[in-house]
């Protein structure tokens, strides 16, 4: 596999577990509202 390659698939990583990231917080958050009441 070239240098490139693996740049270009770090990135894509990289991208995909911020944006995994980004749900599980708005998961998290959804889930202490629920908790408190505020949500239904």
């Amino acid at each position: 596999m070239s240098n490139h390659k693996k740049k270009k698939l770090k990135k894509r990583l990289a991208k995909r577990a911020k944006e995994v990231d980004k749900y599980q917080t708005n998961k998290a958050w959804r889930n202490i509202f629920v908790q408190a009441g505020i949500l239904k």
